[in-house]
């Protein structure tokens, strides 16, 4: 167990897999978005491909009574070989499934992940507002997220609060007091996780995923009271964010709230990751950053006219999705490069 637990390891470090399966007895990793095969048919009796899906929460003795339940539902970060993983253990007609994300072991920084210098500097020097963060699983969001918070830590003497399921980036203080706490471990979810940090004095409150009412909620108060709030939302593009994260909201609240909403934003980001031509893969993003037009455009909500003004603000460092891609011709793989084209033209 433990040697087949080493090889899996060692692929995923040499091939920057993105995520490792578990499932009907095959070990498959994904590399660059593509699934491969990592073992055959055979390879293991469903004895020990079980064991080797266990040794996931051996030291997790919290967790096994629930690997025992007829549809156990886990969601944790362990350490395999050295390398820390971000776990999601199910059933799959009847048998132990498990999901792996490889969790890196220090954030990025922004000029690796392609954020323009502008665009760092507005989020991170910003007094207070909110900043959202959206795409599909899977596009990256978290590391935006880090390689932002990470530069102020190492600019700014301030308190950030992050609550994160499960934490990914293991942030070292620098001039920044930080306190990360993870959903399921320090606190039982993101929205009382959200409104406890509220209440600790934070300069900065980084809420990995918005994705209820409560949340959404907090977000939005913390905000409005002078914190800088940083989150993640599941939005397809910067025109749909604004009422995805309202529709959140009870009927009766969403006018307020939009108010609320154009008042305190800082910007909007919406990203998904491409093939390179050779290996790996990049974001593709677009930017808002808010000024007084863009905050009577939410106002009114005409959220429309976002992009014109992403086309109309780059000297602000703002991007609408087309221009970004044009400006990644050279490092896109071709034919995503011109499926992508067609869908946004």
């Amino acid at each position: 167990m433990t040697e087949d637990w080493q090889r899996i390891v060692e692929f995923v470090r040499l091939n920057v897999a993105s995520d490792i399966y578990l499932n009907r007895c095959l070990v498959k990793s994904r590399v660059d978005g593509k699934v491969v095969r990592l073992s055959s048919a055979g390879d293991f009796t469903e004895e020990a491909f079980d064991g080797l899906i266990r040794a996931l929460v051996a030291t997790r003795a919290d967790l096994q009574p629930a690997l025992e339940t007829a549809m156990p539902s886990l969601d944790f970060s362990t350490q395999m070989h050295g390398m820390r993983f971000r776990v999601n253990i199910v059933r799959a007609q009847g048998k132990l499934s498990a999901s792996l994300r490889p969790l890196p072991e220090s954030p990025p920084s922004p000029e690796s992940i392609g954020l323009p210098e502008k665009v760092t500097r507005a989020l991170t020097t910003a007094p207070g507002g909110l900043v959202l963060i959206t795409g599909v699983t899977g596009s990256g969001k978290t590391t935006t997220l880090a390689a932002v918070i990470e530069t102020i830590n190492q600019l700014r003497p301030v308190k950030i609060v992050t609550i994160e399921d499960p934490i990914e980036f293991l942030f070292e203080e620098k001039l920044a007091d930080i306190a990360q706490r993870e959903v399921g471990v320090d606190c039982p979810s993101f929205h009382v996780g959200a409104r406890d940090a509220w209440r600790q004095n934070p300069d900065v409150i980084s809420i990995a995923e918005i994705r209820d009412q409560e949340t959404a909620i907090v977000a939005l108060q913390a905000a409005e009271t002078g914190h800088l709030v940083f989150g993640t939302l599941h939005a397809n593009n910067v025109r749909e964010t604004p009422e995805r994260l309202l529709k959140l909201l009870p009927a009766d609240m969403r006018e307020r709230a939009r108010d609320v909403f154009a008042s305190v934003l800082v910007g909007l980001f919406s990203q998904v990751l491409l093939p390179k031509r050779e290996s790996g893969r990049i974001a593709l993003r677009e930017i808002l950053l808010c000024d007084d037009a863009i905050t009577a455009v939410l106002k009114k909500g005409s959220d429309h006219e976002l992009e014109h003004y992403m086309r109309s603000g780059r000297s602000k460092g703002m991007i609408d999705r087309k221009t970004h891609l044009q400006t990644l011709r050279s490092q896109v793989e071709p034919r995503e490069y011109e499926r992508w084209m067609r869908t946004l033209s």
